[in-house]
């Protein structure tokens, strides 16, 4: 897990000098995640999140780490976003009363729309996806708010 969060950010640290940092409540990290985003050119991100649940999980504790990409259309303020990624679960997920396998992958598909507000670049994001995790797959929405540096 961290071998794959390492290239990700060895990669992306070369190319460009726009990060965002943002939270998601839904999206590819099930419920929320806090992600970090690193834009690689001036339509291709990089991501990378971490959130946690003791709700949801069987021995108390789950934690998600989204991993994705995604391309961005449009210019200014106002982009369309397509992304494709996968989350990696630590723990065991449970749904509809059945636990997952253990340290299950869940790939995810998704776009959207993200709007940059202003100079400070506030950043406002709706996103739906589609989630698959084993026999599991279904529709999700994610809502993004967070900051451009």
């Amino acid at each position: 897990m961290k071998k794959h969060l390492f290239i990700v950010l060895l990669v992306g640290f070369g190319y460009s000098q726009k990060n965002n940092v943002y939270a998601e409540l839904g999206g590819a990290g099930y419920l929320m995640t806090f992600n970090y985003e690193r834009m690689l050119s001036d339509n291709i991100i990089a991501r990378v999140g971490y959130g946690s649940d003791e709700q949801r999980a069987e021995d108390g504790n789950i934690s998600f780490f989204p991993l994705g990409a995604a391309y961005l259309i449009g210019s200014g303020n106002q982009k369309i976003e397509i992304g494709v990624g996968i989350t990696m679960l630590k723990g065991t997920l449970e749904m509809d009363g059945e636990d997952l396998e253990p340290n299950a992958k869940m790939m995810f598909i998704g776009g959207g729309y993200r709007y940059h507000i202003g100079e400070g670049r506030f950043l406002l994001s709706l996103k739906g996806y589609y989630l698959s995790l084993g026999d599991f797959s279904a529709p999700w929405a994610g809502m993004s708010i967070g900051w451009t540096f």
